[in-house]
């Protein structure tokens, strides 16, 4: 089958947002008196839903607060934080171009709740370029499961043979696996083991859009 669609996840691939997300939950355990750092928010969090990360600490933590109540107040200080300096990855329009150039459909297949995928794509002025919008919060189970990516599909109409997915965390690239997805990890740490069996290994956005300019046929089909 022939390639079709290419399915983005948003922060840390579309958008420079890790330390958003690391700096709102580090801001609210301090006010709730607790001290986490960025690496256990790296290691603990990262890829997962805002559901997911307020019932984590509020278990980890033994918070008095409830779940919810610290999920909106970790997503209010995302959404703020984007709206004043969000920045786009480097070579993220470059990439986006490309690929319209070539004809493919683009996807969003997020952790995400709505309300942060609004303010990015507000920031970044994405809306023209993206079909298909699908966060896992509207999902029953977030990444690594591959529900998101399995829905996304379906609202495009093709099979996973048809689509790439590029991703940078170890639970997106385990959610798109067990879709049957193969998956290009764009990341500082792509050429770890944890990503041994993904289709391509770029460090940056920037990388992958070299080399899909240095062929006639886009780099993300030899990976057919």
């Amino acid at each position: 089958m022939s390639l079709q669609a290419i399915i983005f996840d948003m922060d840390g691939v579309i958008i420079d947002s890790e330390g958003f997300w690391q700096d709102a939950q580090i801001e609210m355990l301090a006010d709730q008196g607790v001290a986490i750092t960025a690496a256990e928010c790296e290691e603990l969090t990262k890829g997962k839903r805002i559901d997911e990360i307020a019932r984590i600490w509020c278990e980890k933590q033994f918070l008095t607060v409830e779940p919810q109540w610290l999920e909106k107040q970790i997503i209010a200080r995302v959404c703020n934080a984007i709206r004043e300096k969000g920045m786009a990855m480097n070579g993220l329009y470059q990439v986006l171009e490309c690929f319209h150039r070539k004809g493919y459909r683009l996807a969003l297949a997020t952790s995400s709740s709505p309300e942060v995928i609004e303010a990015v794509f507000d920031k970044l002025d994405l809306w023209q370029w993206f079909g298909v919008i699908c966060s896992a919060d509207e999902e029953s189970f977030g990444k690594p499961h591959p529900a998101v990516y399995l829905t996304v599909m379906r609202k495009l109409g093709l099979q996973a043979a048809q689509c790439r997915v590029i991703e940078d965390s170890l639970n997106g690239f385990t959610a798109a696996r067990r879709a049957e997805i193969k998956t290009f990890v764009v990341a500082p740490d792509c050429h770890e083991p944890k990503f041994a069996s993904a289709a391509g290994h770029y460090s940056t956005l920037t990388e992958l859009s070299h080399a899909l300019n240095l062929h006639s046929e886009p780099a993300l089909r030899a990976s057919c």
